[in-house]
């Protein structure tokens, strides 16, 4: 074993006519239920790190909790294949925010894809797990990684709340596809601008435009498609 995301794993290497046997690096999945209030409960299959950020992360965008805030305990089993809830009722609704109407020059947006996608050592050594990141409002990044891509995009937007970032002035960059369902995590809190390496779907290129925000995808070098909301990404910068 090399650290708790992963184990070594027997397999027999083809190439041509020869078969060599040997040992592949490859990750853990993490099966993960959420008991909420006593009540509810949810089934996650996960990556096993930074399992507090994914169940707020997963909680927030259900709609089950408005804010940090409102997550009154969350504990673990002694294994962390269970993860107890309460909650704190908010004590009046607010308004949800909207995202900010920022702005970013193109070789920030190329700057910012580059770097997510060189962030995982975890995927360069085993290709099992997709990477998320989240550039702050200070320029700082932070990334997450999971077996799935919309686990890393709740573990990201947990660990924002968590930390009272303000996701309504930060970029979320993904490195694959974009479906509806990522687009309706990055809607809930308020991200101003997704850009992904891979192709939208025509349902989240609709929902980027219903909520106002700015969608980039296939951005490969300095070539980007901008598919909603293109006034805040400046091509001349």
């Amino acid at each position: 074993m090399t650290d708790a995301l992963s184990v070594l794993c027997d397999v027999v290497h083809v190439s041509r006519s020869t078969d060599t046997p040997g040992q592949d690096e490859v990750v853990v999945e993490h099966p993960l239920r959420v008991e909420i209030d006593g009540t509810d409960s949810l089934l996650l299959s996960c990556s096993p790190a930074h399992l507090e950020e994914l169940v707020t992360g997963n909680l927030f965008c259900r709609g089950y909790l408005s804010s940090a805030g409102e997550l009154h305990t969350l504990s673990f089993s002694p294994d962390r294949h269970t993860a107890y809830v309460t909650r704190t009722p908010a004590a009046a609704p607010s308004a949800p925010d909207r995202p900010e109407d920022i702005r970013l020059p193109a070789s920030a947006a190329y700057a910012i894809m580059g770097r997510n996608l060189s962030a995982s050592a975890l995927f360069q050594r085993t290709g099992g797990v997709h990477c998320v990141s989240l550039s702050l409002p200070d320029s700082s990044l932070i990334s997450r990684e999971d077996l799935a891509r919309h686990n890393a995009v709740d573990k990201i937007i947990g660990h924002a709340l968590l930390h009272h970032i303000p996701l309504c002035r930060c970029v979320l960059a993904v490195s694959g596809r974009l479906s509806a369902d990522m687009m309706e995590k990055a809607a809930r809190a308020a991200i101003p601008i997704v850009l992904s390496k891979g192709a939208p779907t025509d349902r989240a290129i609709q929902l980027a435009r219903a909520h106002g925000i700015t969608l980039a995808g296939f951005i490969r070098g300095e070539r980007m498609n901008l598919y909603a909301c293109p006034e805040r990404i400046d091509p001349a910068r």
